[in-house]
């Protein structure tokens, strides 16, 4: 083979290459994404409408899965949460993301796992938390930080290790008439309307977990014109655009900007976290869902 034909040969592979990255940004990658969730998950039931309905009821069982992409990777990752119902009364809710393949590779197969224990509060109107307990794990290093809440006492602590040695540790008065809502907590009591009802142009203001003064994380759902003007490529798929700033510690952002997206049931379909440290904006994508919560509206696939 000649010189001419190698480089021709090597560009071919190249381009192909970057097309196959690419390729998962375009409408048919969603659809086909759209596809597996509608085709592949388990039938679903429509939330009951009761008032009796609490929120552990609403979403006990539920297993959210996405694929999670950064740069040109749009599967550099792997993320689920999901909510369990313990014989105690109490809830788990558990979110983890790990690297996969050659990113895994790269970040040192970096895994990050949130549990949060909380319990049904105001007659099941919302959840409240009890432990949060924070690892990651990066090569054969882990760091965690667990937090503490006694509701009865007004009293929270939280301690962080590394490497197996303790480099914090605190204790703290809860304020009178004051719930701190870790980001899981919040998760689902915003889903289920803990904090006023889902509308677009409203804004929310959560309390979360103080540390150097207290913290506030900030919900607004965008107009239905400017999520269409943010959402280029097919803004009907999503029925609510969430603009969210959380704590810049949790997920290692530089600003702790998260974009979400809902369907009109709540559920959340995919989302980005904005400017995260080395890997700039992280995509996320759901794939695989059991829920009791089901999509009614009808989609052309």
């Amino acid at each position: 083979m000649n010189r001419r034909n190698f480089l021709i040969n090597i560009a071919a592979i190249f381009l192909g290459a970057f097309a196959l990255l690419w390729f998962p940004f375009t409408k048919l990658q969603q659809l086909f994404a759209a596809q597996r969730i509608f085709n592949t998950a388990p039938p679903l039931k429509p939330l009951p409408t009761s008032s009796q309905t609490t929120i552990g009821e609403a979403f006990d069982g539920e297993e959210l899965t996405y694929d999670i992409g950064f740069w040109l990777f749009d599967k550099a990752a792997i993320g689920h949460i999901s909510l369990k119902r313990k014989d105690d009364g109490r809830y788990i809710a558990t979110l983890q993301a790990e690297t996969l393949g050659v990113i895994g590779w790269v970040t040192r197969h970096r895994k990050d796992t949130y549990i949060a224990y909380m319990e049904e509060a105001d007659n099941g109107k919302r959840f409240v938390t009890n432990i949060f307990d924070k690892t990651v794990t990066i090569g054969g290093r882990t760091s965690r930080t667990v937090t503490k809440l006694d509701y009865k006492k007004r009293f929270m602590s939280w301690k962080s290790w590394k490497k197996d040695k303790t480099i914090e540790e605190k204790e703290e008065e809860i304020l009178p008439d004051t719930i701190y809502d870790d980001p899981l907590a919040a998760f689902y009591n915003f889903r289920f309307g803990t904090y006023g009802p889902i509308e677009e142009g409203r804004e929310y203001y959560i309390t979360t977990f103080p540390k150097n003064g207290e913290k506030t994380m900030y919900i607004k759902i965008a107009a239905k014109e400017e999520k269409n003007r943010r959402i280029h490529s097919s803004p009907d798929d999503v029925d609510y655009l969430a603009d969210v700033i959380i704590d810049k510690e949790l997920f290692g952002s530089q600003t702790g900007r998260v974009e979400a997206f809902f369907s009109k049931e709540m559920i959340p379909t995919g989302g980005i976290v904005k400017d995260m440290i080395f890997f700039g904006d992280v995509r996320g994508i759901l794939v695989e869902m059991k829920s009791k919560l089901a999509f009614k509206k009808e989609r052309g696939i």
